[in-house]
């Protein structure tokens, strides 16, 4: 795989997941991450699922820091 290829495959799963995670329930996100652990570990180093665990963990922590500092409106 090239260097471009492999690239593509990372943003490709990071803006999915990324755009997807922030639109769904926090149990889905967990769900999300937990299939992108399991799948990095069967199938061990692969662009699209560490672009997927990357981006499910973010929105988890966004959605943690958000429960734990709520913002005033």
């Amino acid at each position: 795989m090239s260097g471009i290829e492999t690239l593509l495959y990372f943003v490709m799963g990071f803006t999915i997941f990324s755009y997807g995670a922030g639109k769904l329930e926090s149990k889905v996100v967990i769900v999300l991450a937990i299939i992108a652990i399991i799948g990095l570990y069967l199938v061990g180093p692969h662009t699209f699922l560490f672009g997927m665990i990357l981006a499910t963990g973010w929105c988890l922590l966004n959605i943690g820091v958000e429960r734990v500092f709520p913002t005033l409106n």
